[in-house]
């Protein structure tokens, strides 16, 4: 088994890391120009409702997915050739960045947030790019899912997307989980001879980290809702498109593994607040990475953390999907 790259996929890496680099700081700039900030408070919102805790000791952009979708889009439009259903998957991601992008300027509600994510969902679906199978491990052969391939298709992309955003919480915690998830990911489309999937990675992965390097503690910049949602909705998209270029839903498996940090905290999310008789989109304080850190732990301490986490499940996800695969 050998790792052959691609120029196509090495070039996407390159100039979106370059690109990102240079763009964030523009973007840092533009956003305490434009007002699209974090302010360093907490308590009720003008609504009454619960802020989100905010971990920034001033006032900082949020305006990081910006220039990753910039960083990303540009070696995206020159160096891959894109599928029908890849176009689909950007036209989603387009669809989720913009909306996610009002929020951060507006602050608009949590049911229009999840009707930009439905619609970017069924566009994607519209284009293709579904679970119709899943693989029986245990007897060989598939489960034909018909209509519900669609639902769970939906369901996927949408919890994904939340998910993500669920543990952009600390300097450096998403972005940095997100890009082990796309390494895995890109090393598992690399494997399996996926070149065009494998470029889009690269490019991903590499505007993220040159996100992240400004997005570190201390965080000159954040991710925003537009960056967090966007990486979330890309890379459940992905996932999919990765079942639809081999004979097992296996691309699945290691997702799963890969993202269990924020399905972890999605799931205890939506208990905690049902327990409560709270909206489960309403945001709290009650995500574990807050609660390492009103234990004392530093937030360098708990992003490590994190990565670890996420560097083995990626591993185990990874090595599993690449022996089912074989």
């Amino acid at each position: 088994m050998r790792i052959i790259l691609t120029q196509a996929q090495v070039l996407s890496f390159i100039v979106a890391l370059g690109l990102s680099l240079i763009a964030t700081p523009l973007v840092t700039k533009l956003g305490l120009r434009w007002g699209i900030t974090d302010k360093p408070v907490e308590g009720p919102n003008e609504s009454g409702q619960s802020r989100r805790h905010r971990v920034n000791a001033k006032v900082t952009p949020r305006t990081g997915g910006i220039a990753i979708v910039l960083a990303f889009v540009v070696p995206v439009l020159w160096f891959s050739h894109l599928t029908l259903e890849l176009k689909g998957i950007l036209i989603g991601g387009a669809i989720v960045f913009v909306g996610m992008l009002l929020d951060d300027m507006f602050d608009i509600p949590a049911v229009l947030k999840l009707v930009i994510q439905s619609i970017a969902a069924v566009v994607v679906i519209s284009f293709g790019v579904r679970v119709t199978a899943l693989t029986d491990f245990l007897h060989g052969g598939f489960f034909e899912l018909g209509a519900f391939g669609i639902v769970l298709t939906y369901l996927w992309i949408v919890g994904i997307t939340n998910a993500v955003n669920l543990i952009d919480g600390l300097d450096g915690l998403a972005a940095g989980v997100a890009s082990l998830i796309l390494l895995a990911m890109f090393f598992f489309a690399i494997f399996k001879d996926m070149a065009t999937l494998a470029a889009l990675l690269a490019a991903l992965l590499g505007s993220v980290l040159g996100f992240l390097v400004f997005n570190y503690n201390p965080a000159k910049v954040f991710l925003g809702d537009a960056g967090s949602e966007f990486l979330g909705f890309m890379i459940a998209s992905f996932s999919i498109y990765g079942t639809l270029k081999l004979p097992t839903t296996i691309m699945l498996v290691l997702s799963v593994f890969a993202l269990g940090i924020p399905i972890a905290e999605t799931a205890s999310s939506i208990f905690r607040r049902v327990a409560r008789h709270q909206s489960p989109m309403e945001a709290d304080n009650g995500h574990f990475h807050y609660l390492l850190l009103f234990r004392g732990w530093s937030q360098r301490r708990i992003t490590t953390l994190y990565y670890v986490v996420t560097f083995v499940l990626c591993s185990i996800g990874l090595v599993i999907a690449l022996v089912g695969a074989h």
